[in-house]
């Protein structure tokens, strides 16, 4: 049984309040809608027959999708609770449409940080099978202390939780060349887990099944890096640094999940040597151009592997959500 564990859908009427409303940017165009500036969105974001055509074509068991990150959280904006719930109402309608292929990740009220244990809990029992979280809540990092319940309950519920990249920063720090997509993300992945790990949310959760956008991002290359500020003696040792964990940072890498939206073998080679297959987990970005969006270079990746790995992983979404 094959899981998807990262996919995104925006539903075509929830696309039309938006663009009616003005929000984010989103307008009509003759494809369907575009965010202000940029080409048309990929009809398959919000083309039903399409993705279900694609998911059975591809043997795709489950597709397990949230909003895109836009939408989300950005800087100086995050969804509180009428937003979220907004999101999460077209994103279960989506998964009902699809039948036994979608399941839903619902978004908490980050914005709103006192509410989000208790729209999870809402959330799993009105029919998601788990939860989207950002990268940070409009700015401010997820580790706050104000975070706390809500990290205990995704621990407390056992349920994926699904972390993806947002924009954190101001876009113009960017500038051209798509790099909020192709370096920003991947870097604000890095900075929010590295903050988890430093400020002890992982220590204190070790059973938090959390699983990262594209690889991880660039976390999984710092291994070695954080692991220097936690051992530093001296002129640059931080107290910080140790004062809410008791083993070296690398040591929590090895309680995250991680996708397989890499988009190269050696990476992915890398990926599955540090962590191990246990922790990698089939993924697409469906159906972003940047991504792998029906999983063609991580399944030209896993070939690459040996008939146990490329089985371990393919079935890594499955096992975490209990399915095998």
């Amino acid at each position: 049984m094959i899981v998807d564990v990262h996919a995104h859908t925006l539903s075509r009427d929830f696309l039309g309040e938006l663009a009616r409303e003005g929000a984010f940017g989103i307008e009509t165009c003759p494809e369907g809608f575009r965010f202000a500036g940029y080409g048309p969105l990929d009809p398959l974001l919000f083309d039903m027959p399409g993705r279900l055509e694609s998911l059975t074509r591809r043997n795709i068991s489950l597709q397990l999708v949230s909003p895109p990150p836009r939408v989300v959280s950005h800087a100086g904006w995050a969804a509180d609770g009428a937003f979220a719930r907004r999101l999460n109402a077209q994103t279960l309608a989506a998964a009902r449409d699809g039948g036994q292929r979608l399941g839903g990740l619902a978004v908490p009220p980050i914005a709103e940080p006192e509410r989000c244990a208790d729209a999870i809990r809402r959330a799993l029992d009105e029919g998601h099978v788990g939860v989207a979280l950002p990268t940070s809540a409009a700015g401010r990092p997820l580790d706050d202390p104000a975070f706390e319940d809500m990290w205990a309950e995704c621990a407390r519920q056992g349920c994926i939780v699904f972390m993806h990249p947002t924009s954190g920063v101001d876009r113009p720090a960017f500038g051209s060349f798509t790099m909020l997509q192709l370096v920003g993300w991947p870097s604000e992945t890095a900075l929010c887990v590295a903050r988890l790990i430093f400020s002890g949310v992982l220590e204190r959760h070790p059973g938090l099944k959390l699983v990262l956008a594209h690889g991880g991002g660039t976390l999984p290359m710092l291994a070695g890096r954080l692991d220097l500020a936690y051992e530093a003696p001296l002129y640059e040792a931080n107290p910080a640094c140790r004062a809410n964990i008791c083993r070296p940072p690398s040591h929590y890498l090895g309680q995250l999940y991680y996708d397989t939206v890499v988009a190269h073998p050696t990476v992915l080679d890398f990926l599955l040597n540090l962590v191990g297959p246990e922790r990698v987990v089939f993924g697409t970005d469906f159906p972003f151009e940047i991504g792998d969006a029906e999983g063609a270079k991580a399944l030209a990746a896993l070939d690459q592997q040996s008939t146990e790995v490329r089985a371990r992983v393919l079935a890594g979404g499955a096992r975490l959500m209990g399915l095998a």
